[in-house]
């Protein structure tokens, strides 16, 4: 049996309902879930409008989650996001999380010194 591991296929809007920031994650299937925050969805306004340039950073980003979630669980995948490291931009050094879209290099999402 040929098994494939698919990525992002779909995304999913949806409205926070306490009051976290907005934000973006994914679901058990292949779905990335763009969740606006409550505040702005009750006053009409847009999370999200700095965003455009880092939406494949954010849709690579999400895919890795996926697949390492399809091969080692979902445990291991979330850990992806909590791993830390120092990074040096000049003269300052930045201790930022593996998944900094500043910082990052590629289009991953992920900063890899």
């Amino acid at each position: 049996m040929h098994y494939q591991i698919m990525s992002i296929c779909d995304f999913v809007f949806a409205c926070s309902i306490d009051d976290s920031p907005a934000y973006f994650t994914y679901d058990n299937f292949d779905n990335m879930i763009i969740i606006k925050s409550k505040s702005s969805c009750m006053h009409g306004l847009d999370d999200f409008s700095q965003i455009e340039p880092y939406m494949g950073t954010l849709v690579s980003h999400e895919s890795i989650h996926v697949v390492i979630k399809k091969y080692q669980g979902s445990s291991v995948s979330e850990k992806l996001d909590d791993l830390e490291l120092i990074v040096k931009r000049g003269e300052q050094a930045f201790q930022i999380t593996i998944n900094n879209f500043a910082f990052a290099t590629d289009t991953s999402g992920l900063v890899l010194v």
